[in-house]
């Protein structure tokens, strides 16, 4: 029988933010400038999401130059060209990354419920546009920056209990990202919510608590939990 957590930490980009239909938009976008238009932009977005892993796991590092230097290798993979307008328009860009429809609906439907905190992969300047853009006020944000590393990393975790001053069976984590979130969430006895919105298969040998395919889902359950209390 589960019941109510205090609070709930999500992922941001990817669960919240529309990352990957954002970033296939950027890239084509500026390739269409160039006139290339044959690219398979979700494969494209795709090698560079691994890209972007093997590089945030050796140490922090602002994650604009994560950005700016990733794109690089990730083109270049493609042998696609690119100049240096290009990499730093896509380290602008983040911060003002559109949300999935539900998201904020969702997010102040949660708040009447439980804390609503964010532990995300990316820096403070670039969460507090992201936050403009959503027009919500969370009750916390742990960003890398604060956590000096990058999830799958327990340290944003860790530095969330710290701050909530709750044990981690008061807290659920929901995300989109298995290897970033649900897995190291699982190591530190969460409770886990996958948001599944794209319904990928599960890529490791590791069991989230719930499954949902998207936001307004994961509010029906809660309420649904709280009205059974």
């Amino acid at each position: 029988m589960h019941t109510l957590p205090k609070a709930i930490t999500f992922d941001c980009y990817g669960t919240l933010i529309d990352w990957e239909g954002e970033i296939q938009r950027f890239f084509v976008q500026r390739l269409a400038k160039r006139n290339i238009m044959h690219v398979d932009a979700h494969a494209l977005q795709h090698h560079w999401e691994e890209v972007q892993f093997q590089y945030i796991q050796q140490g922090y590092h602002p994650y604009r130059q994560v950005l700016r230097e990733t794109m690089k290798v990730a083109f270049e993979d493609y042998h696609l060209p690119y100049d240096e307008a290009d990499v730093e328009a896509f380290a602008a860009s983040m911060g003002h990354w559109q949300p999935f429809p539900d998201t904020r609906e969702a997010i102040l439907a949660l708040q009447k419920l439980v804390k609503v905190v964010l532990i995300t992969n990316t820096d403070d300047e670039i969460i507090a546009q992201t936050q403009k853009t959503l027009n919500v006020t969370f009750d916390d944000i742990i960003t890398a920056e604060q956590a000096g590393a990058y999830k799958p990393s327990h340290k944003g975790f860790l530095l969330a209990r710290e701050r909530l001053q709750l044990p981690q069976s008061e807290i659920w984590h929901a995300g989109f990202g298995f290897k970033y979130d649900i897995v190291p969430a699982s190591e530190l006895g969460y409770t886990t919510v996958w948001v599944n919105r794209q319904g990928d298969a599960r890529p490791v040998d590791v069991k989230e608590t719930f499954l949902v395919g998207d936001m307004r889902t994961l509010v029906y359950l809660m309420r649904g939990i709280a009205a059974s209390v």
